[in-house]
């Protein structure tokens, strides 16, 4: 065999520096925040009203007019006599969240779980995700066209952020939202705490799923904890939205620890039982290939009511 005449010091220390790279631009891929996050009130302005302001800002944003209900300027920018006389951006504040809770709170339970929500606590904004100044629907902020072009307006916004999520949109078995049939918003709620939410787990699942959630007589225990133990609901590689390929994802909580399930030879002996048989084995009695390879078929072959049972303990039917 010829050695190398690389030497390996210099590849140890190359593959530590990529991995020292690497760990430096993961890093750096943290959630940056979008516009300005001046919130605080400008020091010693008066009102000018909503007149005074149109002078010089004609049109927002490409809209000759705004809503009518945001178009009191200074109840979100706060007083603009300072900024009316120096023009200056720094002059002006953009409205925080209290601002906006103050009107969209009342009678709205969509908004109640806010304060101790994720996106709150993650130091987001209402106008990083909505523009007041726009007339289109739940004012959100319009973004870059993304590659999934049946994505809807909510959807595409939340991905700007989500990447990964979107990332998982496209592969062989997913939820239909790349197409445009499903929403982010159809599961998730921006404006809610998911650790206060009513129900378990899977109550989620359940608005769509009810025929695969039970009640059971013999229950699954992760269908009734949690069906993302078993399922990515964003997309997967396996059929069904499965984390992994079946037997794999099974034996993640089951280990075959009989010969019933686990010998693979071709001509294993089974003690007193044959796969896919009730009765005893006579002494000696040599299986077949077929019967003795089930540790390399899918455990549904078999356990077809993987999500529970009204009349098998075992989940066969």
């Amino acid at each position: 065999m010829i050695a190398s005449s690389r030497p390996r010091g210099r590849i140890t220390w190359s593959a530590l520096a990529l991995v020292a790279a690497l760990a430096a631009a993961c890093a750096a891929l943290q959630w940056k925040p979008l516009g300005s996050r001046r919130t605080a009130p400008i020091a010693g302005a008066d009102a000018i009203g909503a007149d005074e302001c149109l002078v010089c800002h004609d049109e927002v944003q490409g809209h000759a007019k705004i809503a009518s209900y945001h178009f009191d300027c200074e109840s979100c920018h706060g007083l603009g006599s300072v900024h009316a006389e120096s023009e200056a951006r720094r002059d002006i504040r953009f409205p925080p969240n209290a601002d906006c809770l103050a009107c969209h709170a009342v009678g709205r339970d969509t908004h109640l779980q806010w304060g101790t929500g994720e996106h709150s606590r993650a130091g987001l904004l209402c106008s990083d995700c909505h523009n007041p100044h726009a007339v289109e629907k739940r004012h959100l902020r319009s973004v870059a066209q993304t590659g999934l072009r049946n994505l809807d307006a909510t959807s595409s916004l939340c991905l700007e952020c989500h990447r990964d999520v979107g990332a998982r949109l496209v592969m062989p078995s997913h939820h239909p939202v790349a197409e445009g049939a499903l929403a982010c918003i159809a599961c998730h709620d921006p404006h809610e705490d998911r650790r206060v939410a009513f129900g378990d787990a899977s109550q989620r699942c359940a608005t769509c799923h009810q025929d695969v959630v039970g009640p059971w007589i013999f229950e699954h225990p992760p269908v009734v904890e949690d069906c993302t133990l078993c399922h990515d609901p964003h997309g997967a590689v396996a059929k069904d939205l499965l984390e992994t390929v079946q037997p794999v994802i099974c034996l993640s909580c089951h280990s075959l620890n009989d010969a019933f399930h686990h010998d693979v030879s071709a001509t294993g002996l089974l003690g007193n039982r044959t796969i896919g048989q009730d009765r005893p084995t006579a002494p000696g009695e040599v299986v077949s290939r077929q019967e003795a390879m089930t540790f390399l078929r899918r455990c549904t072959d078999c356990h077809g009511a993987i999500h529970g049972s009204y009349t098998d303990e075992h989940l066969r039917h």
